[in-house]
């Protein structure tokens, strides 16, 4: 034993001790990470509840900074707005959010109008006697309501009688999203309002925190600014241009219901590759409910026309100087921007496959320029094979 301790210092001794309190220090936090697991289960859940409807007032505020912009310098031509920024901005805010809710209700309406009148040619056979239970039943328990309709629909063949409490998680899921959709509006209207205050705010907290190295932090979001930018506002054209003109053209080809079907063609163009699909599953749809299958054919030459047009002149043309991608590099993005975030993810994926694709660009360009790159030296190879 003293042969084996002997040999130890103070030195080792104070080592042993560090790590002998370092290895009871990691236990102990494990050990309350483990037992306290619901609890930060239950924090996570309250972060993503408020940063879901951040993230979406953010996205929705940036899309619509532009309009509030070139509104705000319009109203400065008047002498009640020209010395008043706040009051400037805040009346170019209101009336680009009224618009925006003009446009969205409007959507809104040609969707329902367009259910609605395609499940009028459904025949249902309910009684009067029917009607007056369903009534009663929804003023006196919502609970025995929906589980009437539930095995009303399991009857039509709409649901199967398996799925238990359907309507009840349906309704849930919608009381969660309108809330989640009303605090991102409210978000967006901040974001709108002091959006420019915040960012010099978060100018100065990277500059503090990162020193010399937050230029490459605001860089980066100068190219995201001029990526998103150019994607967003090249692609609202395309769709704008690609909706007008198919509704245009499948009006006067007399296709039944050529301005929604031009309409719901332009919104999936917002969405590469997207446009095509529901512009022709729409045409088919409302032609074959009419046996319209002449017409049919016409509106299929003429949405296919109206895609090769697009995909080859107007979209190209559109996004070429902001968003510089090839092709495959967009169908693996939104493949990839499908599955993390749905609709949403495919909508953003494409402009932040640009921006990755400028930041290696960048890094390209910084390792030739050292002499660091082997690409001439491997292609002289090559061309000596």
């Amino acid at each position: 034993m003293r042969k084996t301790f002997g040999h130890l210092t103070g030195r080792d001794l104070e080592l042993g001790l560090y790590a002998l309190a370092i290895m009871v220090f990691g236990v102990a936090c494990c050990l309350v990470l483990y037992y306290s697991g619901g609890v930060w289960i239950n924090l996570w859940g309250l972060i993503c509840t408020v940063l879901e409807p951040l993230a979406y007032g953010g996205m929705l505020s940036y899309v619509l900074n532009p309009f509030v912009k070139r509104i705000s310098r319009f109203l400065k031509r008047y002498k009640h707005f020209a010395d008043d920024g706040n009051k400037r901005r805040a009346v170019a805010v209101a009336i680009t959010v009224c618009f925006a809710s003009i446009v969205v209700l409007a959507l809104l309406l040609v969707f329902v109008f367009l259910v609605t009148d395609g499940l009028s040619s459904i025949t249902v056979n309910l009684n009067l006697y029917s009607i007056d239970d369903l009534v009663d039943i929804a003023t006196g328990d919502l609970s025995g309501f929906l589980t009437m309709v539930q095995k009303q629909l399991a009857e039509w063949g709409l649901i199967s009688e398996e799925s238990e409490n359907v309507l009840l998680s349906y309704l849930k899921n919608m009381r969660n999203s309108a809330s989640t959709a009303l605090f991102s509006i409210i978000f967006m209207v901040y974001f709108l309002l002091d959006g420019d205050h915040l960012f010099e705010y978060f100018q100065r907290v990277t500059c503090n925190i990162l020193g010399a190295r937050a230029y490459k932090v605001m860089r980066l979001l100068d190219d995201a600014d001029h990526v998103f930018s150019g994607y967003f506002r090249g692609q609202a054209i395309d769709a704008l241009i690609v909706g007008a003109s198919s509704a245009i053209l499948l009006t006067i080809a007399r296709v039944p219901y050529g301005p929604v079907v031009g309409l719901l063609a332009g919104l999936g163009n917002l969405i590469p590759y997207l446009g095509g699909p529901i512009g022709f599953g729409s045409v088919v749809v409302v032609c074959l409910s009419n046996e319209a299958y002449a017409t049919m054919v016409v509106g299929l030459i003429i949405m296919a026309l109206v895609m090769f047009v697009d995909g080859n002149v107007i979209n190209p043309r559109l996004l070429s100087h902001n968003v510089e991608v090839h092709p495959m590099l967009v169908v693996a993005a939104l493949i990839a921007g499908s599955a993390v975030g749905g609709i949403p993810g495919m909508l953003v994926a494409v402009p932040v496959a640009a921006l990755i694709k400028i930041q290696l660009d960048r890094w390209m360009r910084r390792k030739e320029a050292r002499g660091e790159s082997l690409v001439d030296e491997i292609t002289e190879v090559f061309d000596k094979e």
